[in-house]
């Protein structure tokens, strides 16, 4: 089972011309020390290359295809003009960003031998310094244990002019539903695609930019990252057994010092739900091990609340040791009138909180 250190990845995701390239540049020159990572970069890199392999990205020759990933090299290199994807030496620039090579990265992207690698040379990359690391499957494939993530999106109008202002076209009324068709049709392809397919991790933020400025978008995310819940705990030796690591039903107790510190930061305590007539019984519990935990370990525990379904509320936790996800799990919680026992509704500031998620 592998245990990913990615503490220090902030992924961001979504569909195309979300703005999520720009957002994760600024972002990233915004921490000190963060480096940033486009991913999708990579893909329309992959499909540069398998033209001028004489590979048809849509339906490539698996052999050819193999060889030509076991020769290629990519790494991002310091340039004048910023951060620049390099390919077995070459900066292919602009070249990257044609119609066709749009077209063939889509398609390449189904490929399963081209995400492995790619997904490869991603995880090798975000181990040393802080990541911020866009594309469409950052959060749920590549670093599902991200401390942080995002999902931006806009609306296909709004995506087609802004790529149409990035890429110098015409802003007609006709260009714009033009290009809309296309990346529509591309959100469609992404979301269905077999291999890890366009979607919002469950524990990411959800961002539409549509109306928003980019600078806009940068203070939500900056906001939403400094106000992010995390618990902080030294393992005291009467939580450890014979064998020297936490008993593995002490881990329930973690997630509930931190369901209470959520609470909190969210200006409520169980005692003001109950005042409130309100009780939130825990009827399901999920924890899965990765690795342990033991006597004097100081570890941080993550997580928030993710949905709110009819009578039921959802809270998924994360456990880490400097960096490695020791445990992550979850608990659903009903939501009872503590007078009639009967079922209610959840209180109207979890819904409002899972909302602005």
């Amino acid at each position: 089972m592998r245990c990913m250190m990615a503490v220090n990845v902030v992924a961001i995701d979504g569909p195309a011309a979300s703005g999520k390239s720009s957002a994760a540049r600024m972002l990233a020159d915004a921490i000190p020390g963060a480096v940033y990572v486009n991913t999708g970069s990579m893909y329309r890199a992959a499909a540069w290359k398998a033209l001028k392999y004489g590979i048809n990205p849509a339906d490539p020759d698996p052999v050819r295809l193999n060889e030509m990933l076991d020769h290629t090299v990519m790494r991002f290199v310091s340039t004048a003009s910023g951060l620049e994807l390099e390919v077995d030496g070459n900066c292919p620039g602009a070249e990257l960003r044609t119609p066709e090579i749009s077209a063939g990265a889509s398609a390449i992207a189904t490929v399963p031998a081209v995400r492995e690698k790619l997904v490869e040379w991603q995880r090798q990359m975000a181990s040393g310094s802080l990541i911020v690391m866009e594309g469409r499957d950052i959060g749920t494939v590549v670093f599902p244990d991200a401390k942080y993530k995002f999902f931006l999106t806009a609306s296909p109008e709004e995506r087609a002019r802004r790529r149409l202002v990035q890429d110098g076209g015409n802003l007609s009324p006709e260009e714009i539903a033009r290009v809309a068709a296309e990346i529509a049709a591309r959100d469609e392809n992404d979301s269905t695609r077999t291999a890890s397919p366009l979607k919002q991790a469950e524990d990411a933020v959800f961002l539409d930019n549509s109306a928003m400025t980019l600078a806009e978008t940068i203070a939500f995310m900056q906001e939403k990252i400094r106000r992010k819940v995390v618990l902080s705990y030294r393992v005291p030796y009467a939580d450890t057994d014979q064998m020297g690591v936490v008993y593995y039903a002490n881990y329930f107790e973690f997630f509930e010092r931190f369901r209470n510190e959520l609470l909190r930061a969210a200006g409520y305590t169980y005692l003001e739900l109950e005042k409130e007539g309100i009780a939130m019984p825990v009827i399901e519990a999920v924890c899965q091990y990765k690795a342990s935990a033991r006597y004097d370990d100081v570890i941080d525990i993550t997580g928030c609340f993710a949905e709110a379904c009819g009578v039921k509320v959802k809270i998924v936790c994360r456990i880490y040791r400097a960096g490695k996800l020791l445990v992550e799990g979850h608990t659903v919680h009903a939501c009872v009138d503590m007078k009639t026992g009967r079922p209610v509704r959840p209180p109207r500031f979890i819904k409002k909180l899972i909302e602005e998620k």
